[in-house]
């Protein structure tokens, strides 16, 4: 216990000079305004302003090619009209981002702006209660724009703080089924696909069997053992979050806490590990597993690890990491295996196909895991509110997603379309888009809608002469033999895109007695379902699962069910006080 003390402290004390050099006074020389007088449309350069630099934590896959905003196209762009920049800083090594937030709270050595990019909606709660998120109230009232963007999801913001007040907005909100097509199920290669014919793959036991057979024919990929399915069990939310994560391909739209989930057909919050679809979901693992054809070191693999293995080709398959499939693909072009590419199939429980359910996909006003908002470190917020104020526009979201007329598009009769510069970009250079700046000030706020006023998605990925154009050759020539008309010809005819509001910021008290039955049923459950997925057949998948059912029990979760139903049904009446 000591040595873990000991350890702790020093990584603390790391973690906060790290933070404190990303979150100095070099930022700028201001001093916070509290005026709220004309935060609105005021977006060109004032001269008499000093450069406001603000420290922003990015992923690597960003800090590792650009130190500033302004490095990029966009970039350079926006900080002629503001004199604002975001210097990047690498998010520090060691613990998971809300691990890291909460100790950046306990030192006070946060950023100005915080985007935390994690189910983190009790630590957010956390910096509110501690007096450490500023109330936009004051600026959003002189904000036309932002008000109207976000009109639908402002109430449920407000709600979820607990004290009626304004500290945050959401990044890929508002949303609509053709630019927010979230689908990360299954990556396949295509010489397996080819080689079984080109099936329609959509059950568990389908993609089992095919694996199976892939396994056995193809002991080596490019001399080295071919290995079968992969995923990142080893990340923190890997076992946690992907293990069970078939319950989110039928009925339930993608909305869990880490012990429950949301029941959107019957509007109803259940138990995760009891949910039958959850429990397909390690059986699904499981019958992999007993076929050789789930990679044995997924259990500890983190993200990096999966993804050298898919971009070797070894793997045939890999689970849920479908962001991977443009990344792998190019390298393995590069190496000269186009053979070995991937493409993303659908994947549903079996359950889900029997009652002829739909594939639904979620169009969210909230999303706790990708909160903003500003902090009493900030120097200017009056500042980083007429940035936001001005993202929220038709002219902020066009530049941030479509980038600059001449550039990266032309207008042709009231629309954009995309120049040959940017479609020669994204075929050619995977660091594109961040050379560029597309992405990289996302917590300014990005909507996943269609602009007003040429009815042409804002991101310019989505626009329909685009969205393939990133497609290998090799991905093109599998779509066309599987007859899909796109890369997302399935989830576009067979998807239901349904609304979810409120669920996604019920979340009960981390500190409270059912907090700590929620921390024990998730830590229970992650703990165990590497027992089911190991089980040695079915019958002793099913008496694990059995077994575990009875300790489980012993834990009380249907009254953290209960619990999370009362506080829905609760804020559901409470809602009103802020539409």
């Amino acid at each position: 216990m000591k040595v873990k003390s000991v350890k702790y402290v020093s990584l603390l004390i790391a973690l906060l000079l790290v933070f404190l050099t990303a979150c100095s006074g070099e930022s700028s020389t201001n001093e916070p305004s509290t005026d709220n007088k004309s935060t609105t449309n005021e977006t060109s350069t004032d001269s008499s302003k000093d450069l406001y630099v603000i420290k922003t934590f990015a992923d690597s896959s960003i800090t590792n090619k650009i130190k500033f905003f302004s490095d990029t196209t966009i970039g350079k762009a926006f900080k002629e009209k503001f004199n604002m920049d975001f210097e990047l800083v690498p998010f520090p090594s060691g613990g998971d981002i809300k691990q890291n937030w909460s100790l950046m709270l306990a030192g006070g050595n946060y950023p100005e702006i915080i985007y935390t990019k994690c189910e983190c909606l009790d630590t957010f709660k956390k910096y509110v209660q501690a007096g450490a998120v500023l109330p936009l109230d004051q600026y959003v009232a002189n904000m036309p724009n932002f008000n109207s963007l976000y009109k639908e999801a402002i109430p449920y913001w407000k709600h979820a703080a607990g004290d009626g007040k304004l500290y945050n907005w959401n990044v890929s909100t508002p949303q609509d089924k053709y630019n927010w097509l979230e689908s990360n199920d299954i990556l396949i290669r295509g010489d397996i696909l080819e080689e079984a014919g080109w099936p329609e793959l959509l059950t568990p036991d389908q993609y089992v069997d095919l694996l199976a057979k892939a396994i056995k024919d193809h002991p080596e990929t490019n001399g080295q053992k071919t290995i079968g399915m992969v995923g990142p069990f080893g990340e923190e939310w890997g076992m946690a979050g992907i293990a069970p994560i078939l319950y989110e391909k039928g009925y339930n739209v993608q909305v869990a806490n880490s012990a429950v989930i949301w029941n959107q057909k019957d509007e109803v919050w259940e138990d995760m590990f009891k949910n039958p679809y959850a429990k397909e979901s390690f059986e699904f693992l499981n019958k992999l597993y007993r076929a050789g054809a789930l990679d044995e070191e997924s259990f500890t693999d983190k993200a990096a690890q999966s993804s050298e293995k898919i971009k070797s080709g070894r793997a045939l398959a890999a689970w849920y990491v479908t962001w991977e499939q443009s990344g792998a693909n190019k390298a393995l072009e590069i190496a000269g295996h186009p053979e070995l590419s991937y493409v993303k199939l659908p994947i549903m429980p079996q359950g889900a196909v029997d009652k002829g359910e739909k594939n639904w996909t979620p169009l969210q006003a909230t999303r706790p895991f990708d909160w903003v908002f500003l902090t009493k470190n900030a120097k200017d917020p009056k500042r980083i509110m007429e940035a936001v104020e001005w993202a929220s526009s038709d002219e902020g979201q066009i530049m941030l997603q479509s980038g600059i007329e001449g550039v990266h598009y032309t207008m042709k009769d009231g629309k954009r379309y995309p120049t040959d510069a940017y479609l020669n970009g994204i075929e050619s250079d995977p660091d594109y888009g961040v050379k560029e700046g597309f992405g990289i000030a996302s917590f300014l706020g990005l909507a996943m809608i269609n602009s007003p006023k040429d009815n042409t998605p804002y991101n310019m990925g989505n626009i329909p002469e685009v969205v393939d154009r990133h497609l290998t050759k090799r991905e093109k020539e599998i779509y066309e033999a599987m007859g899909w008309e796109s890369s997302q010809d399935w989830w576009l005819k067979n998807a239901e895109a349904k609304p979810v509001g409120l669920a996604a910021g019920i979340v009960v008290d981390p500190n409270s007695s059912f907090g700590v039955t929620e921390a024990k049923l998730t830590d229970f459950r992650v703990k165990n379902t590497p027992k089911l997925i190991k089980a040695s057949s079915a019958e002793d998948f099913e008496k694990i699962y059995n077994d575990l059912l009875k300790d489980y029990d012993k834990m009380n979760p249907q009254s953290l069910v209960d619990e999370y139903n009362r506080m829905y049904k609760e804020a559901l009446a409470d809602l009103k006080k802020f539409e």
